[in-house]
């Protein structure tokens, strides 16, 4: 029996040897995103607003449009600065918070004022109601991790308010940054305000008889009859005019990457589509992923 089992397995193993099996291999599908692609617009509040960070999502593309300031009138009139635009991407955590807040409009025409919401700088006047100036401008911006100013990840520069007129001329407040907000015209030699920089706040016009920027605020603008521009808000806002107008308040881009940022006095993305020179109006962010 044995010699024969032997034969009938040798056989066995040459014909196995001689049939190629089939292999099978994974199948390999397409990466696809855990996540829908996606935008949220944030308007001017007066107050401060949340974006919840999306499942799934690690970064977010944000761009932000800083305010004009007020303009200085109502008989000529001067006009505010232009709010400046800044963009560039953040690395985030699902289901985190960042913190969201566009700047206000400043005040056309007032003799005593405040600035627009988020740190534009006020202004003061005490008579004559055809030469009265205009507030600063408030800045957009996010922060990330907290809500204090060294929170801010990416800051859109607000414009300067401008000075009243004074007969036979006019005096515009600075665009906002740009890295570097505007300075404020000096078109009566009175003291225009500086603008904001990456370390500094803006001189206030005249040697600081206008009140100079600082971390995150405009300068107010000082005077008499006609008092000047406030600053425009910014990463540091622009000085505070002394009758003259108000200095751009200063962007920023260092907690982003990918960035850009845009000053109010040249051509920059319009959020309805298209280019437009500088932000109209209140600031505005976008955000999407």
């Amino acid at each position: 029996m044995a010699s024969r089992i032997i034969p009938l397995l040798l056989f066995l193993s040459f014909i196995s040897a001689q049939i190629a099996l089939p292999t099978f291999q994974a199948v390999h599908k397409p990466h696809t995103s855990s996540y829908e692609s996606g935008s949220q617009t944030f308007s001017y509040t007066g107050s401060q607003q949340t974006f919840t960070v999306p499942s799934g999502v690690e970064t977010i593309t944000i761009k932000a449009w800083g305010a004009k300031g007020g303009d200085g009138g109502p008989v000529g009139p001067s006009y505010g600065g232009k709010g400046g635009y800044a963009t560039g991407t953040l690395s985030v955590t699902a289901g985190n918070s960042v913190y969201v807040y566009v700047g206000g409009e400043g005040i056309d025409y007032i003799m005593q004022g405040d600035g627009g919401w988020n740190g534009g700088g006020g202004t003061n006047a005490t008579s004559n109601d055809n030469k009265r100036p205009g507030t600063g401008g408030g800045a957009s911006d996010v922060r990330n991790g907290g809500t204090a100013y060294t929170n801010r990840v990416i800051v859109s520069g607000g414009g300067g308010g401008a000075a009243g007129w004074q007969g036979n001329g006019l005096s515009h407040g600075g665009a906002g940054g740009g890295l570097e907000g505007e300075d404020g015209d000096d078109a009566w030699h009175s003291g225009g305000g500086g603008g904001g920089t990456q370390s500094a706040g803006g001189a206030g016009g005249a040697s600081n008889t206008g009140d100079p920027g600082g971390l995150g605020y405009g300068g107010r603008g000082k005077g008499t009859s006609h008092g000047g521009g406030g600053g425009g808000s910014g990463y540091y806002g622009g000085g505070g005019g002394r009758v003259d107008a108000g200095g751009g308040g200063s962007s920023y881009i260092g907690g982003v990457s990918n960035s850009e940022t845009i000053a109010g006095n040249a051509s920059m993305p319009n959020p309805d589509g298209g280019t437009m020179t500088g932000r109209d109006g209140n600031g505005l962010v976008v955000i999407s992923w």
